[in-house]
């Protein structure tokens, strides 16, 4: 890897972050009605400066916005390993939508992110080749389930998604240590997510161990012990962990924290790498671009949607501001 391509892609990755909405931008968008928040969002550049209150799509908005970073990781990122990790959700997204309709759902052209050299188009109609192997192996396990049955979306979001933070924590290992601290968080949180959902659900130990993701920092018998003291004593059993402060938010206000916790696991993903942001031969500022840039696709689009179904009030309960 030459030193000069990843400063350049770092330089790129600035250089876009500096385009984000600030957190001011983003309460202004709150504060507003509908029209408004449409509007501010033309001004600010989103759907290419041409936005109207009539015709707005928010998915597609999104999904505009979310194809330009894609493009951006896909052409500029340094790295094989790297970029392999951060597209890693949607291919692994189109490989969920195109397994559904392979076992019987409706077609979504709409559920499904356009991506260069897709390795997932063939999986209608059963090939398989070109996917990685913890895809590829997913996908067969699939197939052997459904000849003695049909098989859920359930059972194919949870197989394909255990499949792709394999997938990530392999290339993770050959990406280098910020790269490696990312996947682990992430795997992390979404077993902490899984945690909490199963205790609000009221579901039995075993249903979290059948969700449990390896590769994280949190063991799974660290996990279950917070399961087993419930959600009062879930943080305390977790208090080592770098997750204790946004776990205590829960423990502390209930079930009725939970949404705005995912939204701060999303928003920590972020922070993992500010001590190293100005160091040009690191891959923290790309991920952080890249972190960032989501994070805002997510707020504007709970906000628009809170606005546009007259819920402003969910707004504060699913957006994290500093």
């Amino acid at each position: 890897m030459a030193q000069t391509t990843k400063i350049y892609a770092n330089t790129l990755a600035k250089y876009n972050e500096g385009k984000l909405l600030s957190e001011e931008k983003l309460r202004r968008l709150a504060d507003a009605d509908f029209a408004g928040a449409v509007k501010m969002l033309c001004d600010y550049g989103y759907g290419g400066g041409r936005l109207g209150e009539n015709s707005f799509d928010v998915d597609k908005l999104i999904s505009e916005e979310t194809a330009n970073l894609i493009n951006f990781i896909s052409e500029d990122c340094f790295d094989p390993h790297t970029s392999a990790v951060l597209l890693a959700r949607f291919y692994y997204n189109n490989a969920k939508a195109r397994y559904k309709f392979k076992a019987g759902g409706k077609e979504s052209v709409s559920a499904l992110y356009d991506m260069e050299s897709d390795y997932t188009l063939g999986i209608p109609n059963g090939t398989y080749a070109d996917c990685p192997e913890p895809m590829l192996k997913a996908l067969s396990e699939l197939d052997a389930k459904s000849l003695t049955g049909k098989v859920s979306a359930r059972e194919i979001d949870e197989a394909l998604t255990r499949a792709m933070y394999a997938d990530m924590s392999e290339h993770a290992k050959k990406a280098g240590k910020a790269v490696k601290n990312y996947v682990t968080a992430k795997i992390d949180f979404v077993n902490l997510a899984s945690a909490l959902r199963c205790l609000r659900m009221n579901a039995g130990a075993d249903s979290l161990k059948e969700l449990f993701i390896d590769g994280g920092s949190i063991d799974r018998d660290d996990l279950m012990a917070a399961y087993e003291a419930g959600l009062t004593g879930f943080a305390d059993k977790l208090r080592d962990t770098a997750y204790y402060d946004v776990l205590k938010r829960v423990s502390e206000k209930g079930f009725e924290a939970l949404p705005l916790f995912e939204t701060d696991a999303e928003y920590a993903e972020t922070t993992f790498f500010d001590g190293d942001l100005e160091n040009m031969l690191s891959s923290a500022p790309l991920l952080h671009y890249y972190a960032s840039a989501l994070n805002e696709y997510k707020t504007v689009k709970i906000i628009l949607t809170c606005l546009k179904n007259n819920v402003r009030g969910e707004i504060n309960r699913r957006v994290r501001w500093s």
